[in-house]
């Protein structure tokens, strides 16, 4: 029995290593949470799947993207996984410009439960996002969904650091899982040969840290606690643990401020 997390992570892997599979390798990089899960240890799991777009028409991702999840041998191939049916929104109403292409979806459960998930590629960072690499995912996650783990381009945690702590200035409703995520890489020694304070343009800086000390425990109960692994939940699922990360990533933020 799988759980709703699980269920949504086992589809984006399978769907990333069919991509990978069906297309040039080269034109991708993923990035944020799952990223974070599939290289850097995170016990987060993510609702929905990033990927950065470095060439390559809309029209073509767009076929490959729907052939993908229209293909029978790949929906069969979930239904060990509880997935018993995938249900594409509507394509007619699906962003699909020159900067997004959103596949939205929804994983039907055998019990009717349907969990809405979603793969967004973007073209407004491409190469400019950071640096990156070709590595081999986590070999216990594969392991855990019965396939071998695959090479897939994603960005280093140098670069994950960067791309969080703008997500952590720069989103409409600031998120604790952007903290959440910084205090990951931290403790996986990522992102600590250049002070924090010169990552970010100081009004972004300034904002990043504003936002990180609007956010509560509450925030982070109702943001990330669900979505994290069941051992996960156990060394970060409480308030304690949310002080301990806030003060880790304000300490980094404010360091040579």
């Amino acid at each position: 029995m799988f759980s709703d997390t699980q269920i949504r992570e086992v589809f984006h892997f399978y769907f990333l290593d069919r991509l990978l599979k069906l297309t040039d390798p080269g034109l991708y990089i993923l990035k944020g949470g799952v990223n974070l899960r599939f290289f850097f240890k995170s016990p987060r799991y993510s609702e929905d799947m990033a990927i950065d777009v470095l060439s390559g028409s809309v029209q073509t991702l767009k076929k490959n993207g729907y052939k993908i999840l229209n293909d029978g041998a790949f929906q069969r191939s979930l239904r060990s996984f509880d997935i018993a049916n995938i249900e594409v929104n509507d394509p007619g109403k699906a962003k699909q410009t020159q900067t997004t292409q959103r596949f939205r979806l929804g994983l039907i459960t055998p019990a009717g439960h349907r969990l809405p998930t979603k793969v967004e590629f973007s073209r407004r960072n491409g190469s400019g996002n950071g640096e990156s690499e070709s590595a081999l995912v986590d070999a216990e996650i594969a392991r855990a969904y019965r396939k071998l783990a695959f090479r897939c381009p994603h960005y280093t945690g140098g670069a994950a650091v960067v791309q969080k702590l703008r997500a952590l200035a720069g989103r409409p409703v600031t998120q604790a899982r952007d903290v959440f995520d910084l205090a990951i890489l931290i403790r996986g020694g990522h992102g600590a040969s250049v002070p924090w304070s010169r990552l970010l343009p100081e009004d972004e800086h300034a904002k990043a840290l504003d936002c990180l000390m609007s956010l509560t425990w509450p925030d982070y109960d109702g943001q990330v606690v669900e979505f994290l692994e069941m051992e996960g939940r156990e060394e970060y699922g409480n308030r304690g643990a949310w002080d301990s990360l806030q003060n880790l990533v304000l300490s980094r933020l404010e360091a040579d401020a």
